[in-house]
């Protein structure tokens, strides 16, 4: 019988306590098990009537705690509040980088513009990222999924690749949710769901 159960009186254990498993490949070798770093609370700050991108929520990732192997999974969903016109389109993006204004960061992750016709219309990201290279000179691939469910329910999603593209893992990095419209018009929308999970292989 496992003794983690009585370890924490039946309770979860903390993200905090590292955790080294045997995940078979012999030769005494481990993988380091991370988990949720980050899982908003509250809805964002609202973005409305503007064209000019802006942060919707972030998360920011340590310096050096990023290394080759790293996945970071990021999940989000945007929700429209309003919207006043039947054409406009929200475009929102997963940034990653040292600038904690995500617009400002050296590389984006996913650039993608949503559909938006209604209030309750929502752009959904899954999407993982990992590091290939750490360093300086580090570098990531990306892949996910992106969809726009309708208020009725109708679901448009597409399969998601970004090819090789640069990380400095020795600086925090800001893994930000940016948005804008695609007009000035009346329309409103909120982070309404930010899941960051980090989990890192041995060292």
């Amino acid at each position: 019988m496992s003794k983690i159960v009585e370890l924490t009186a039946g309770r979860a254990l903390e993200h905090g306590i590292a955790m080294m498993v045997d995940h078979g490949r012999g030769a005494g070798s481990k993988m380091y098990v991370g988990g949720q770093a980050n899982a908003d609370v509250a809805a964002g700050t609202a973005l409305t009537a503007t064209a000019t991108e802006a942060n919707l929520t972030q998360y920011a990732i340590p310096a050096d705690s990023l290394v080759a192997g790293s996945t970071i999974r990021a999940q989000y969903a945007v929700v429209a509040s309003a919207v006043a016109g039947g054409t406009d389109n929200l475009i929102v993006d997963l940034t990653l980088g040292a600038s904690a204004t995500g617009s400002g960061n050296e590389s984006t992750v996913v650039n993608a513009a949503f559909d938006v016709n209604t209030a309750g219309d929502c752009a959904l990201g899954d999407v993982v990222i990992q590091i290939r290279t750490a360093g300086t000179s580090g570098t990531a691939v990306a892949w996910g999924s992106l969809s726009n469910p309708d208020t009725s329910g109708t679901l448009a999603g597409v399969s998601y690749f970004k090819a090789s593209f640069a990380v400095n893992t020795t600086v925090l990095n800001y893994l930000t949710v940016t948005g804008k419209w695609s007009n000035g018009n009346a329309n409103t929308c909120a982070s309404q769901g930010f899941v960051v999970d980090i989990v890192n292989p041995s060292t």
